[in-house]
């Protein structure tokens, strides 16, 4: 099949994106042409079958960014000749949307709970957001798709609510994780040295963080919960962010912010459990790599990965991130050496159901049946 994917941008550190490059490697192994629309792209160069077509568009300024890359894309795409147009990101012409970043109608929703009058105003009067929301609801009540993706359950329900959409038109896909590069035994491998880079003891209790947009994604409540802890922990952050505000909160633990990494593998050997307390997270590939590194979670119900995590056996699911008490008791009771062992051990067992090829074979299969129903169409329509 020839397949387009369209994304506005590939950066390393972006979970989104690492989902779109194990995508496109899984396709490529099975012999598919894949051609990348995006504005830029920084992932390894074009590979044989893999062609990139650079989409244009301002990017000095998000909103007309995200504008033009919604016509300029629905241009490049429609002149393709494609099989499967599948869009990861807010445009006008797909077969497959994949609402990986969730409802952007449901983040507003979830951080106008949490906001005071200032916060509420700068929401309703920023443009961005009224782009964003007409996008959406061009996409979901246009019905500019024959296919919809969710990233979780969490992510349907959302769909459906805000936008009506009927319950067949979505498929719920999770995503999948390399096993290979995130692994327990990385631990050998790279552990001491990172922990090394920042002065970290091997007896020291270290969780980890890894995302970038500090805010939406908890890391207020997860130092607020650290401070709330008798016994000396340290907190890895990695991604990008304002970082002032947050170290403002520090006060006897052990804070590190260690900005976005490529070889974020690493990370995770070094550290012995992962917390994500997020406001609004679709699903996130954070916590299946963290899964597969032998980390506990802690995370939120307002993530689509708390669909996959099993209380007290590969981690704890806090009913919100301003639970900074369940954060902190969650944490508590990672202290413990001989619970982390064995929930280290189920958290590798659970990752090892979400594996790339998984995710790529039901994403195949859907293509296939679209192809059926487009095929069916013009041998109606002849």
């Amino acid at each position: 099949m020839k397949i387009a994917l369209i994304r506005k941008k590939y950066t390393y550190h972006g979970g989104a994106e690492s989902f779109s490059q194990g995508l496109i490697d899984q396709l490529l192994l099975q012999g598919h042409e894949v051609h990348i629309h995006a504005i830029s792209w920084e992932g390894r160069s074009p590979s044989p079958g893999m062609f990139f077509h650079k989409v244009p568009a301002v990017t000095f300024n998000s909103l007309l960014r995200d504008l033009m890359f919604a016509f300029a894309s629905r241009n490049q795409v429609a002149e393709g000749h494609y099989d499967i147009i599948q869009s990861h990101d807010k445009t006008l012409y797909q077969d497959i949307y994949r609402a990986g970043d969730g409802c952007h109608i449901e983040w507003l929703r979830q951080r106008w709970k949490r906001t005071g009058i200032l916060g509420r105003l700068s929401t309703v009067f920023n443009p961005y957001h009224w782009l964003i929301l007409g996008l959406e609801r061009s996409i979901f009540r246009g019905e500019r798709y024959r296919k919809i993706i969710a990233i979780s359950e969490l992510v349907k329900r959302n769909i459906i609510e805000h936008y009506q959409v009927p319950v067949d038109d979505i498929v719920v896909i999770y995503n999948g994780v390399d096993l290979r590069r995130f692994h327990p035994g990385n631990r050998e491998r790279f552990r001491k040295e990172v922990r090394r880079q920042y002065e970290i003891a091997e007896q020291d209790r270290v969780f980890l963080f890894v995302g970038s947009g500090f805010e939406r994604k908890g890391v207020g409540y997860l130092i607020e919960a650290a401070e709330m802890l008798d016994a000396p922990v340290t907190l890895l952050i990695v991604g990008k962010g304002s970082q002032k505000k947050f170290q403002n909160m520090v006060g006897k633990q052990r804070v590190i912010f260690c900005g976005p990494q490529k070889n974020i593998e690493q990370y995770y050997a070094a550290a012995d459990a992962f917390v994500f307390p997020t406001v609004y997270e679709p699903f996130g590939n954070v916590h299946l790599e963290a899964l597969a590194s032998g980390l506990p979670v802690i995370t939120t119900r307002n993530s689509g990965a708390a669909e996959i995590i099993e209380e007290g056996k590969s981690g704890f699911v806090v009913p919100e991130p301003e639970d900074r008490n369940a954060i902190s008791e969650s944490m508590k009771r990672l202290l413990d050496a001989g619970m982390l062992q064995a929930m280290a051990r189920e958290a590798r067992r659970t990752a090892e159901r979400f594996t790339l090829e998984r995710s790529v074979f039901e994403m195949l299969r859907l293509y296939s049946a679209i192809m059926e129903e487009k095929t069916g169409r013009q041998r109606s329509s002849t």
